[in-house]
């Protein structure tokens, strides 16, 4: 019986994990660029702008690891929003403050290939009250839609 009740537990523990793993990973979107870091962040950049959004930052990763005599792929986050659209988030709930303004990490593989990856804003609804703010989430995930569009093929 002890062994039963093992096997049961640990088949129970490796669904949960599995079920876990599956939904962290939903939570992620990541999709191919057809260009080159540089031609990337370039298209990348624009397109931000030629929306009317700000660029708020930009991080270099992998320059920052440089300056430290540590190696890193080619890692860059663009920050970016608009104050009129993320502002309703943080007045129907103040922490989502934390996950803006939008963020896309832009980051070369192994191979040399390039990638973005975002997390989508609906996303948000798990952990804060905006089930009022569907069409801001939405409107924020086709700015993300928008911008992977701008480096696909």
């Amino acid at each position: 019986m002890k062994h039963f009740t093992f096997a049961l537990l640990l088949l129970f523990c490796t669904a949960c994990a599995g079920i876990a793993q599956s939904s962290q990973s939903a939570q992620l979107v990541t999709k191919p660029s057809a260009y080159s870091m540089g031609e990337t962040l370039t298209k990348l950049r624009a397109a931000i702008q030629g929306m009317g959004i700000n660029l708020i930052a930009e991080v270099d990763h992998a320059k920052a690891a440089a300056d430290k005599g540590l190696e890193l792929r080619p890692t860059h986050v663009l920050i970016f929003g608009n104050p009129l659209v993320g502002t309703n988030l943080m007045q129907a709930d103040q922490r989502t403050g934390l996950h803006l303004p939008l963020r896309l990490l832009v980051w070369e593989d192994e191979n040399g290939l390039v990638h973005l990856s975002y997390r989508h804003p609906n996303d948000l609804k798990r952990d804060f009250e905006l089930s009022k703010q569907q069409a801001v989430l939405s409107k924020m995930g086709m700015v993300l839609e928008k911008l992977s569009e701008v480096v696909k093929e």
